[in-house]
């Protein structure tokens, strides 16, 4: 372990330049911003970053671990950021009530169309993330 603090103390310039841009480049392929292809490429440079960094590292098996733990501290943040987003929409969920509309001074009309928007927008939102996981 004393080996690898000592690989991190050693980085140079470039090694920090192309950590900074897998990083970015492998947080640009896992989001959603961008279409299929712009996410290949966005992949494509975090790959070339991730080889260029471990290649200028010595000895190269650490800028290799380096990179993993990199993955692997990425793959924790959306693991506990998603665990975070279930809690509160399970919150939300248990805190307001289906049907929870204000009945006073409002026209049967205005809460058919207002209950109807809400239906379309959470069937939209069901259909993006479908597809998102296909």
């Amino acid at each position: 372990m004393s080996e690898l603090d000592k690989t991190l103390n050693q980085l140079t310039l470039e090694q920090h330049l192309l950590a900074a841009v897998f990083l970015l480049g492998y947080g640009t392929a896992l989001g959603s911003m961008f279409g299929p292809i712009g996410r290949r490429r966005a992949l494509l440079l975090a790959m070339l970053a991730a080889v260029g960094f471990a290649a200028l590292t010595h000895p190269w098996e650490h800028g290799v671990l380096l990179v993993l733990c990199a993955i692997g501290g990425v793959g924790l943040f959306i693991a506990v950021a998603s665990a975070f987003s279930a809690i509160a929409a399970l919150d939300r969920r248990v805190a307001t009530p289906p049907n929870s509309f204000r009945t006073g001074g409002s026209s049967p009309d205005l809460r058919d169309a207002a209950a109807q928007a809400v239906a379309r927008a959470a069937h939209a939102v069901k259909r993006r993330r479908r597809h998102r996981t296909t």
